[in-house]
């Protein structure tokens, strides 16, 4: 028996919630093992392609010990199945709580070895609690996130008053960056607040997941010891659950919104700095905190679009529908990507029929569709057209955003429009949340949306389409 059939024995064996865990340890042990070669090509490369100056041979140490403490987990994990049942979860969450923290103090010594406060991926920290949410208890999660801060404000701290030596990234960042006080007071209320938002927003989040997950087992054993006659009432505790759903995606939508506060915040002091009115920034600080900036503008686009999700699957858009005209909204959408096009020399056309009728729907999502389709076509067309056309037909109105881009693949076309999906082989930018926004807000709206690549007018490029009712719902 091989190896993938004798482990799916055993998970056969485990509770569906000792089955769950166990399955994410084992998802830790390969994200180590990527980690570790990470690690090493990252610091190859630092030092032999980019001249950057630090010891590497700590580096390559602590990779190594990682590997080893990653061997100890997997060879405990393969035990589990000779321990008791009920024993099984308690003793897993052990091994995951001791590797976690084990992980905790790996990073940090990376962390000093490669240039302390000035090394940008301080932040990677946020990685690491991101992991623990999704599997423990909310309270272990919080003291993780604050032995995180500890170690690394202890560390920050040693090197600031000389206790112990700092590394300097030669080539990469000043001398005396680890000195600058204000510098270092924004990193580590960047990185609290990071911290903090991130293991209050995934914990609660895996936490109702879990308890749905427990739900839908309790239902699913249910529905089949009942008998025929009480599917009445299995249809009720469905209908139930729903509403809790509905309501769940209404809690992601108050978390989500929470999260706004403290990285408006960040971004605040970032800019501060940015604009010099915290002292003068060296060019290599400018950049980083740029850098930081960025990251931290991609993670409010990733809340705005979990905003939109439960505002559109609890029904809200129906709330915002009215007679609107489609012309204006394709003029607005178009006027909102004319400079992008510009920039690259992309010419922008438009075909619309001179008698448009309106529509009825939601003015603002029907643009927000429009917008997306088009900067998708623009970001994906490195030269030519990208041209929208608007045919009217019996019952419904066509809208087509076509481009003479790159196109496609045939694999990634049943999937371009999941959630959080991104094509692994062009430089994909984004959440991966437009399209599946987009499709969501049409389906709204009582129409479809599909996608055909290469387009068949040109045999080249993409063509996205979508429908439009004609008619007002009754």
């Amino acid at each position: 028996m091989n190896n993938k059939a004798l482990r799916q024995e055993n998970d056969d064996e485990y509770t569906p919630e000792a089955a769950a865990l166990i399955m994410r340890l084992r998802v830790f042990v390969t994200m180590r093992w990527i980690t570790v070669a990470g690690i090493i090509i990252a610091a190859l490369v630092a030092s032999m392609v980019v001249k950057i100056s630090f010891p590497t041979l700590p580096v390559y140490s602590t990779a190594t010990v990682i590997a080893l403490y990653n061997l100890v987990l997997l060879w405990q994990l393969r035990r589990l199945g000779a321990k008791k049942p009920e024993l099984i979860i308690e003793i897993a969450r052990r091994f995951g709580n001791i590797h976690l923290f084990l992980d905790l103090i790996a990073l940090t010594v990376l962390l000093h070895f490669t240039g302390g406060i000035e090394n940008p991926f301080i932040f990677y920290f946020v990685l690491h609690i991101t992991a623990a949410s999704i599997s423990l208890h909310y309270r272990m999660v919080y003291m993780l996130a604050t032995s995180a801060l500890l170690m690394v404000a202890l560390l920050v701290g040693l090197e600031y008053a000389g206790a112990i030596p700092h590394i300097n990234l030669v080539g990469f960042a000043e001398s005396t960056l680890y000195q600058e006080g204000s510098y270092i007071l924004v990193i580590l209320v960047a990185l609290a607040t990071l911290l903090y938002a991130t293991a209050y927003m995934v914990t609660a989040i895996s936490g109702e997941l879990r308890k749905r997950q427990r739900q839908v087992m309790q239902l699913r054993e249910q529905l089949l010891e009942e008998k025929t006659g009480e599917l009445e009432r299995a249809s009720e505790e469905i209908t139930k659950l729903e509403e809790e759903r509905n309501r769940f995606l209404q809690f992601l939508g108050i978390a989500a919104h929470d999260l706004k506060a403290p990285l408006t915040a960040i971004q605040g002091f970032l800019w501060v700095m940015l604009g010099g009115y915290a002292g003068e920034l060296t060019d290599k600080q400018k950049n980083m905190l740029e850098r930081s900036s960025l990251r931290i503008k991609e993670l409010m686009n990733l809340i705005s679009d979990l905003l939109d999700i439960p505002r559109i699957e609890t029904g809200q858009i129906v709330q915002e529908m009215k007679q609107a005209s489609l012309r204006q909204i394709i003029k607005h959408s178009c006027d909102d990507v004319r400079n992008q096009a510009k920039e690259k020399g992309i010419r922008l056309k438009t075909e619309l029929p001179d008698a448009l009728p309106k529509v009825y729907g939601s003015a603002s999502r029907l643009q927000q569709v429009i917008t997306n389709l088009l900067d998708n076509a623009i970001h994906y067309t490195p030269e030519g057209d990208v041209a929208i056309r608007v045919k009217e037909e019996k019952k419904r109105i066509l809208i087509e955003v076509m481009d003479t881009g790159i196109g496609v693949s045939p694999d990634d076309l049943p999937h371009v429009f999941d959630d959080f999906f991104r094509s692994n082989n062009v430089d994909t930018k984004g959440t991966g949340l437009g399209l599946s926004i987009s499709k969501r807000i049409v389906e709204a709206h009582g129409g479809r949306i599909w996608v055909e690549s290469p387009c068949p007018e040109t045999n080249h490029g993409s063509k996205f389409a979508f429908t439009l009712p004609k008619k007002e719902p009754n």
